[in-house]
């Protein structure tokens, strides 16, 4: 893609974050300058994915303070508990480490945090445990072994943001083919077919999500139902089935504030909550 495409992609992505802003899950008390004399880290069983990520150690090695949101962003993915992007000041992850060991002793799970002053740029990032750091050390050189120039590892970026809207992809409460709109098929039919074009894709992640009414667990099943069905179809137009990841959100990050009305009107207040979210990440 054209430089200026992929400029035009990554606006859109931070106007997507901006509205589904919300509050960091601890709080440090943090200085304007970052600092902060007692670091709070987020219970690790409310991460998600529930049981963390691998991630990629080259990624991490390139961390370094005074960075901002947008460059952490296609280094570390999104922050594993349910944080926003704009006004936050506190990410955290949930990363598991291989030491090589037999098992069980074969994986170790940390938790890193990354801190921002109150310019959003990185003032630090603390590791729980401490030692989880030193998963980032690279070996020492053998003797007399001929020391190569490193080699930095090419970082995948967002080639491509959607955002679809629920009511014209599916009907109330629907999840499945049938329950698709003719709108809606045409617009997943048309972006299977775009993506479909692009020879450097890594990764697609569908994101469904749902509106507050019902409980919690019956709007995860709904959304992950509805992330399948759309999976489904941009494969039927061409997308890579190996690449494409379908994730249902449920209720977990709204962006409306309905207050209490009668049924009708709050559906119909309520309808940008339902919605999915497609994310293309790839080299450029």
């Amino acid at each position: 893609m054209k430089a200026k495409s992929t400029w035009i992609a990554v606006a859109t992505v931070l106007v997507a974050a901006a509205a589904l802003q919300g509050c960091s899950t601890t709080s440090s008390r943090l200085s304007d300058d970052g600092k902060s004399d007692q670091i709070a880290f987020p219970d690790p069983a409310s991460s998600w994915p529930k049981d963390g990520t691998f991630p990629n150690i080259d990624n991490l090695r390139m961390l370094a303070p005074g960075m901002t949101k947008s460059q952490l962003y296609p280094l570390l993915d999104r922050p594993h508990f349910n944080e926003g992007f704009f006004g936050v000041r506190e990410w955290d992850y949930l990363f598991n480490f291989r030491t090589g060991r037999a098992a069980p002793d074969d994986i170790v799970q940390c938790q890193m945090k990354v801190v921002f002053d109150k310019n959003e740029k990185t003032r630090a990032y603390y590791w729980k445990p401490e030692s989880c750091a030193s998963f980032l050390n690279k070996p020492a050189p053998e003797v007399q072994r001929v020391v190569m120039p490193p080699v930095v590892a090419a970082v995948p970026t967002v080639l491509r943001n959607a955002t679809l809207s629920g009511d014209t992809l599916f009907r109330f409460n629907g999840s499945g083919p049938g329950d698709l709109t003719n709108d809606g098929r045409r617009q997943i039919a048309t972006l299977g077919a775009e993506l479909a074009q692009l020879k450097s894709v890594t990764r697609v992640e569908v994101q469904a999500f749902t509106d507050r009414i019902g409980s919690a667990s019956a709007n995860r099943v709904l959304s992950q139902k509805r992330a399948e069905t759309v999976k489904k179809l941009l494969v039927d137009n061409g997308v890579d089935g190996r690449v494409v990841v379908a994730e249902g959100r449920g209720k977990s990050e709204p962006g409306t504030q309905c207050g209490t009305l009668p049924r009708a009107k709050l559906i119909e207040c309520l309808a940008p909550d339902r919605r999915v979210e497609i994310r293309v990440l790839g080299m450029k």
